[in-house]
């Protein structure tokens, strides 16, 4: 999720336009709890539909894929560059104007009050051809028109009809699937598949089957009772892990707990961030995150850029910085073994050249894209590619420039080498030296929990010592991203331990950042931080989905994770 304070304004408009909102989007008869906005056409066609990136890849099947550095956004033979496309803030998410894409492909709008419907006829699934040799693992359906792909928990659901023959095909692939009055249903297979939808003809492209074939249990949807008798969990229950749902009232407001924790050492278990393997940029599945650590339970992270698919914010692993914090925001940090600190924390980088002039470097590893210097390591991953236009940059390496980058070399991309600096000159900042001359780096935390080995980022900090400190204007959050109520997740300590918690109302709109501060503070928290929320907001449990922001598992840029002593190595 992308905090509005770090979103792009959206293109002047030359007139005033009609505008009409709402929360709530029912497609192919599922409800989901979303911010769309209507501008203005006529009552059943509008001149422009602002429905959130997540929404598009999750609930109508949008494809996202790389050509030549360059994300992609496609659907149905529709295909534009991501970056090139205007975007709009709704609620915390990214906006597109999708009313052409929907219009070439015949979905119908039906708008009531703050409700938008979007359907589709219910296509028949005419025939299933499964590829050969290196695309063994596709499978393409063939369909008699356009449908809609969802994500739901765990499960993939397309809005078709299919024959028992076919169902029986699906099963000797090993996709359990179920066909209900709502579709086809794929179960245990949000995560595992991929989609693409093709037209002329209508087809959805299924890719990862192989594996899933291979494989002599499929994974069930995600059951409503808490997996306290898993066997990954049962040991633990009995020695005291704590894993509940339970309901408790900020003043009016009844919020749902999902809690997860307890003393973590006498458990045999620690914190750990759950990154992506050997690179920063990418979005994936909590579970995709979980289980290379072999977390055994894990929400979802920090804060990043949906479009770009980058980190915004602190990540750091066994002293490593995978991604350097930014504006003062809050953070939690530990070692293995003992009790998470929690702050707020700036890290101060300067570039000294020839043992003379200095230069400040405002971030490291970081998709938050200003003006001035940044520097990018290997933890970055193996490449760095531009993330703005007219980019420069220089080489460090064993205290020696030696290398300069154009501004086309960095749009194609040049390698981080294990033992480097790479530092990018943004916005016409100066090269601050050329090949050859000396320059050293150097660092320095503003709080002291940007020591310890491990740190992840988050806000607004919401306690600390057991008094509500929320100040997310301090910590560069917007006036709407404050004052918006939406699913939380978030990390904690106090009464009984160490503990993740994701929060959601029992009744209509989600908690406020001070609603979830209160909340925390009723459970006994002295320190809490919020992480990411709202369609971010997810909480997994021996590999099961337990909640999720909205009704589709979405993909995230890191977790955090409970993982059994000693920890996995993850890269």
């Amino acid at each position: 999720m992308l905090p509005i304070a770090q979103l792009p304004a959206p293109p002047p408009l030359l007139r005033a336009t009609p505008e009409q909102q709402g929360d709530r989007v029912v497609i192919a008869g599922q409800t989901l709890q979303t911010v769309w906005i209507w501008r203005g056409g006529g009552a059943d066609q509008p001149a422009e539909l602002w429905l959130t990136l997540e929404v598009l890849e999750a609930q109508l099947g949008f494809h996202r894929s790389e050509s030549n550095g360059q994300a992609q956004l496609e659907w149905f033979g529709r295909r534009a560059q991501l970056g090139a496309l205007p975007t709009k803030t709704l609620g915390d998410e990214v906006g597109i104007d999708v009313a052409k894409w929907l219009r070439d492909v015949g979905v119908e709008l039906k708008r009531q009050g703050a409700r938008l419907e979007l359907t589709l006829p219910r296509p028949r699934l005419q025939q299933l051809r499964q590829g050969k040799g290196s695309t063994a693992d596709r499978l393409v359906l063939d369909l008699n028109g356009p449908v809609f792909v969802q994500r739901q928990g765990n499960d993939l659901l397309l809005d078709l009809q299919s024959s028992p023959r076919q169902q029986t095909e699906l099963k000797r692939l090993g996709l359990a699937p179920l066909q209900t009055a709502s579709g086809l249903r794929l179960k245990g297979q949000a995560a595992q598949l991929r989609s693409l939808t093709l037209a002329t003809p209508w087809r959805v492209v299924l890719d990862g089957v192989k594996h899933q074939s291979e494989r002599s249990n499929v994974a069930l949807s995600a059951p409503t009772a808490l997996p306290l008798t898993d066997p990954a969990l049962a040991t633990l229950v009995r020695r005291g892990l704590v894993l509940d749902r339970r309901r408790i009232r900020v003043g009016v407001k009844p919020l749902e707990i999902l809690r997860a924790g307890g003393e973590l050492d006498h458990l045999g278990l620690s914190l750990m961030p759950l990154p992506m393997a050997g690179r920063q940029q990418g979005l994936r599945y909590l579970d995709q995150l979980a289980a290379p650590a072999g977390a055994l339970v894990a929400v979802n992270g920090g804060f990043f850029n949906r479009i770009q698919q980058l980190p915004l914010g602190a990540l750091r692993l066994r002293g490593v910085w995978l991604s350097g914090p930014i504006l003062n925001r809050g953070v939690v940090a530990w070692e293995t073994g003992k009790t998470p600190e929690f702050g707020r924390l700036r890290l101060d980088q300067e570039l000294q050249v020839q043992g003379g002039r200095r230069w400040g470097l405002g971030f490291l590893n970081s998709g938050y894209v200003q003006r001035g210097l940044s520097r990018y390591t290997a933890a970055w991953g193996p490449t760095y590619r531009s993330l703005s236009g007219g980019e420069q940059a220089i080489l460090l390496q064993d205290g020696t420039v030696t290398a300069t980058y154009s501004t086309d070399q960095l749009r194609r991309g040049v390698p981080l080498p294990r033992h480097g600096d790479l530092i990018v000159a943004r916005g016409r900042a100066p090269l601050p030296a050329g090949v050859g001359d000396r320059a050293t780096v150097k660092e320095r935390v503003s709080n002291p929990v940007g020591r310890l080995p491990n740190v992840l980022g988050g806000g607004p900090l919401l306690m600390q010592a057991g008094r509500v400190v929320l100040n997310g204007r301090g910590e560069g959050f917007s006036p709407g991203f404050v004052e918006l109520t939406a699913p939380r997740t978030v990390v904690g300590h106090g009464r009984g331990g160490t503990w993740l918690l994701t929060v959601r109302s029992a009744g209509a709109g989600g908690p406020s950042l001070l609603e979830t501060a209160l909340a925390a503070q009723q459970l006994g928290l002295r320190n809490a931080l919020n992480l990411d929320g709202g369609s971010s907001t997810t909480m997994l449990a021996a590999g099961q989905t337990l909640m999720t922001g909205s009704s589709s598992s979405p993909r995230i840029h890191n977790g955090l994770g409970l993982v059994p002593q000693p920890a996995l190595p993850l890269w």
